[in-house]
């Protein structure tokens, strides 16, 4: 008769709580090794049927392994289970039971088999299954099983409180369910790499709709669990609420944005200062050279003329010291709004020179337009009446004016146009001032009153 040694399987098994055994179907014979008695702590002459093995298998446990004995005799070669007994000193013991069927050469069937004690490996796994639970319902953040076709397998406390559904309720949902349309191509493009073996894990910032309909950013970390086979089994998802971050770094941005904006029209005004005569509110030098340079080298490009206009106050120093200044630079003030008024086109450019002096960049404007803004200037000083009693020309404020135009050929060369139009001011004022003389760059000035 067939047998096994416990010593020699428990040797190579490493494990020494194992017994072996014989079964006889057609007598209901079991033949114990010595081994029953260290497992079972039965003698052998007590389990010496199937009856009375099934006797001290768990009940919970009993009926699926008589049915997995049956199929054994019926279709299958051999079987293997674990399950409970009762131990003859009054304990519970689980057993990881092996069966195998042996035809003998008078064509009568045994079952051979060995029972190995594995209360210990038992009770370790459901520990570290109770650890493993613990942590994954404890978690901070969301932890999720989700299958290959979308469906979420098992989801944790944290998970359902993220998106406002009961475990019950997600279960009978998928991924593309609760994810925001705007975000699905790029979860399932990362999905798909998973599946491909093109990368191993990915991490994504995400929305999902709650069951309220609320929108909830989450940070989403994907791994892909495959089997022995290597074939994808399901994934595992760690989701992380992070809709308080989002908000925090949307509302820091927003004031960012409005910081910055505030630094450009602060800047834009220190430009403007930095651009801008303090008293009368018009140009200033540095703007007048950068803006002639400008001017000069678009006429160059052009083949355009282009004007400039310099102004003298007549004796206004003897304004000042009849007036004192405060008349004197309300003066200045009035005078410079009406050049606005008068040099009006989006390119003119109304300057003050120096402490009496303005300027007017007139681009393409010939003679005869820079003339006719000359003679406007002297209409609008005329019809102001700006008083200055240490005038000898007529006790009212009057202005000499040079009046020139270039047609530049060349870049870099406007010196000449402020040269040509400072002697044509100096050709007015010792003419006996109150007029204006223009010139052209290089030709014969030509005087006006």
């Amino acid at each position: 008769m067939h047998s096994l040694d416990p010593q020699a399987v428990a040797s190579a098994f490493g494990y020494s709580q194992l017994a072996t055994w014989e079964w006889n179907p057609s007598t209901d014979e079991f033949r114990w090794t010595a081994g029953q008695a260290e497992v079972y702590a039965y003698p052998a002459r007590e389990i010496n049927s199937s009856k009375a093995w099934f006797a001290i298998v768990h009940p919970e446990d009993r009926e699926r392994v008589r049915q997995a004995t049956e199929r054994a005799l019926k279709s299958i070669p051999g079987f293997r289970e674990h399950f409970r007994v009762f131990t003859g000193d009054g304990k519970i013991l689980w057993i990881l039971g092996y069966g195998q069927l042996v035809r003998l050469p008078d064509q009568s069937v045994r079952m051979l088999g060995m029972n190995m004690e594995v209360t210990d490996w038992v009770e370790a796994l459901a520990a570290s299954e109770t650890r493993f639970s613990a942590t994954f319902e404890q978690a901070a953040v969301g932890i999720a099983h989700v299958g290959i076709d979308g469906k979420w397998i098992n989801v944790n406390h944290r998970c359902c409180e993220i998106v406002g559904y009961s475990k019950e309720e997600m279960l009978k949902l998928t991924f593309a369910q609760l994810t925001h349309p705007a975000d699905l191509h790029t979860d399932r493009t990362l999905v798909r790499e998973l599946l491909r073996g093109e990368r191993s894990s990915y991490s994504v910032e995400k929305r999902y709709y709650t069951k309220g309909k609320r929108v909830v950013w989450a940070n989403l970390t994907v791994s892909l669990v495959r089997k022995s086979d290597g074939h994808p089994d399901y994934f595992i998802s760690v989701i992380e609420d992070i809709t308080t971050r989002k908000r925090i770094k949307a509302q820091r941005d927003e004031m960012i944005e409005i910081l910055e904006e505030r630094v450009r029209e602060r800047t834009a005004e220190l430009e403007k200062l930095s651009m801008t005569d303090a008293l009368t509110e018009v140009a200033n030098r540095r703007r007048l050279d950068e803006q002639m340079e400008l001017e000069w080298d678009r006429a160059v490009r052009g083949g355009k003329p282009i004007s400039m206009v310099i102004i003298d106050i007549d004796h206004f120093k003897e304004m000042n010291d009849s007036l004192g200044h405060g008349p004197a630079d309300r003066a200045l003030i009035t005078f410079a709004a009406e050049l606005k008024q008068i040099a009006r086109r989006p390119a003119d450019l109304v300057a003050r020179y120096g402490g009496d002096e303005f300027v007017l960049v007139l681009p393409e404007t010939g003679p005869e337009g820079a003339m006719v803004i000359a003679q406007q200037i002297q209409m609008a000083v005329d019809r102001l009446e700006l008083p200055n009693p240490g005038s000898p020309i007529s006790g009212r404020m009057t202005i000499s004016q040079g009046v020139a135009t270039a047609w530049p050929a060349k870049k870099g060369s406007s010196s000449d146009l402020i040269l040509h139009a400072d002697r044509a001011l100096y050709i007015a004022k010792q003419g006996g001032k109150n007029r204006f003389s223009w010139t052209a760059c290089a030709e014969a000035p030509v005087e006006g009153a």
